[in-house]
């Protein structure tokens, strides 16, 4: 635990690097239309019924997301969509932004170690992160999960994360309170022994004065 938090920028660095490798794996299919009756041609694989699909890595699904978030935008702005009608899709796309939080939050760490109000936004942007993905992955061809390692991967990258961050969170206030507990018996030590002096002193003043 004292090596996790004196090299805390080593091993942040290890995540983002995993982060960043999950984010360039698969994530999604690309799905097509093609009867069971035929045979999926690669690199598509047969996934349901009358479906085949590519996989997508996490850079296109969030740029796609990031693109269609844009699109919503502007026609909202133009009037030429009602919020009612978009909201699914841009809660969708508002959702698949925050996987790339813990990204940013992480390499901010990195550079700014000090940063307690940005250490609190590092926390909810993995738990987040974190839910959002593990509820995308559970929903996306589980069954295939070995052809969206990306995806799996980044699960295991945030859970990990933040099981780690909330660790050495409670180690240093666990450190804090002990060091603080040292601090005050010091003080009353140290009160205790001029008390002790003073009375001392006092007891020689009065053999003095007789």
């Amino acid at each position: 635990m004292v090596w996790m938090n004196e090299h805390k920028r080593v091993w942040r660095g290890g995540v983002l690097v995993l982060l960043l490798a999950a984010i360039r794996g698969p994530w999604t299919f690309d799905v097509i239309y093609v009867p069971s009756k035929y045979v999926c041609s690669a690199p598509f694989i047969r996934l349901e019924g009358n479906f085949c699909g590519i996989p997508l890595s996490g850079i296109k699904l969030l740029s796609t997301m990031a693109g269609g978030l844009t699109n919503i935008a502007g026609e909202l702005v133009a009037g030429t969509t009602m919020f009612s009608d978009r909201f699914g899709e841009l809660l969708f796309c508002l959702l698949g932004l925050v996987l790339i939080l813990p990204v940013f939050s992480t390499l901010f760490l990195i550079l700014r170690e000090d940063s307690r109000g940005w250490f609190v936004f590092h926390i909810a942007a993995l738990s987040l992160a974190f839910g959002t993905s593990l509820l995308f992955a559970t929903f996306n061809y589980p069954k295939l999960f070995w052809e969206l390692w990306g995806m799996w991967l980044y699960v295991g990258v945030t859970a990990s994360a933040l099981i780690l961050e909330v660790v050495m969170l409670a180690a240093r206030r666990r450190l804090k309170l002990k060091s603080d507990g040292i601090d005050e018996k010091y003080q009353r030590a140290e009160r205790n022994s001029q008390n002790d002096h003073t009375a001392l002193r006092g007891k020689r003043s009065n053999l003095d004065f007789r």
